[in-house]
């Protein structure tokens, strides 16, 4: 995925923070020169402010915003001149920055001197999930509102995927608590392998993870989410593949609001787990609704040399998913007829292999897109939805 040149991370992809902490190590006395080594390491950011609260944070464990930050810093540096003044000796910006926000501005009422680098080793340690030795659900919350600011100030793409694994319930239950956190491990380590250095991976809860695309649209981050389902498909138990469904949303593409972005992406993952799981969906905000239903129509695939019956496992006026013995390519473009035996409704179309998963010794799962349908097709197809509703007794159908 490519980055933004307005970008305020540096070339090599590391958060401000890590380079903070790198630069006070090379030269930790130096504290009041870190401004202009840091606008040399993100020479396209525009807003110096974002600097200043980022290393006062870093130092002080204090949230300022970028106009009081700036200030306190200015403020610090003449207190940093008077003291060594007063003391005819030079005093360090850390001990007139301490005695700032104990003396003057009293933010911090009772300091701990601690190394800089174990603070942050223990920090870590609080926002890191024990098992997976991802972050945990409460940096997840930081890190989105963290980077939603940023991409918001500086007209950046961000994208968030929210990952769940297929029936896991199932995996402890036929195996035990024990597989089932082997195989949150193995899923982990896909998602750390899969990912950039500057993406963020959390595990929010139970079975489900959640992933921070910084500067990624959505076609970029879609790419990404699509090479984490293959590398998950790659985990094996008692010979069949574990998978991964989930829901993807990208500002300003689809979300507006910080807070609404967890809250898509987690609808785009119930349609994906609904719709058949074994599959990443970006949220629509289109007003139309998909109806998709569980049904078991005949499906007629014409190939160039034959024709293959299949009973369809679900579909709705986009797609359809069904099981067969024949190995259809992906992106094969094909023929069909659709057939409900009681109401005697056929419809043609053609439909678009997206999706091919080996399920047994000859048989495949396969997830198909209508590339054609007409508007009397999916008359039909509505019909056949309501037929199921009243069959059922209960509503059905999902809405992204």
């Amino acid at each position: 995925m490519t980055k933004s040149h307005t970008s305020p991370r540096p070339v090599h992809g590391k958060r401000i923070e890590d380079t903070i902490m790198d630069l006070l190590e090379e030269d930790p006395n130096q504290e009041s020169q870190l401004i202009s080594k840091l606008e040399l390491s993100h020479p396209h950011l525009k807003d110096r402010s974002l600097l200043y609260s980022t290393v006062l944070k870093v130092l002080t464990s204090l949230e300022l915003n970028e106009s009081e930050a700036m200030d306190v810093w200015n403020t610090v540096l003449e207190n940093q001149t008077k003291l060594s003044e007063c003391l005819k000796r030079p005093v360090g910006f850390r001990v007139a920055l301490l005695d700032f926000f104990t003396n003057q501005n009293q933010k911090i009422k009772n300091p701990k001197i601690i190394e800089l680098r174990l603070y942050s080793e223990t920090e870590k340690l609080i926002l890191v999930d024990e098992l997976t030795r991802l972050y945990n659900r409460r940096h997840f919350e930081t890190a989105l509102l963290r980077e939603f600011k940023q991409s918001t100030r500086y007209n950046l793409n961000l994208s968030l995927l929210i990952i769940d694994i297929d029936d896991f319930k199932k995996i402890n239950d036929t195996y035990g608590h024990l597989m089932g956190d082997e195989i949150l491990k193995q899923v982990a380590s896909k998602i750390s392998t899969s990912l950039r250095m500057e993406d963020t991976a959390c595990r929010i809860g139970g079975e489900e993870f959640a992933i921070i695309f910084p500067q990624s649209n959505e076609s970029q981050a879609l790419k990404a989410a699509e090479k984490l389902l293959e590398a998950c498909r790659t985990i094996q138990i008692s010979g069949k593949p574990v998978t991964i469904s989930g829901g993807l949303v990208s500002y300003p593409e689809k979300v507006k609001r910080c807070e609404d972005m967890y809250d898509l992406a987690d609808r785009a993952l119930y349609t994906a787990k609904d719709s058949g799981k074994n599959q990443i969906l970006v949220y629509s905000n289109e007003k139309r609704s998909s109806l998709r239903f569980e049904t078991n129509l005949e499906l007629f695939c014409v190939l160039p040399n034959k024709t293959i019956r299949s009973i369809s496992k679900n579909i709705s006026i986009t797609g359809i998913a069904f099981e067969t013995e024949d190995d259809l390519s992906l992106n094969d473009s094909i023929p069909v007829l659709l057939r409900e035996s009681d109401s005697n409704h056929e419809i043609n179309a053609k439909i678009k292999v997206v999706r091919k998963q080996k399920i047994g010794e000859k048989s495949y799962s396969v997830g198909a897109e209508f590339v054609e349908l007409s508007n009397e097709s999916q008359t039909k197809l509505a019909d056949l939805y309501l037929l199921h509703q009243f069959k059922a007794k209960s509503p059905m159908g999902a809405v992204v």
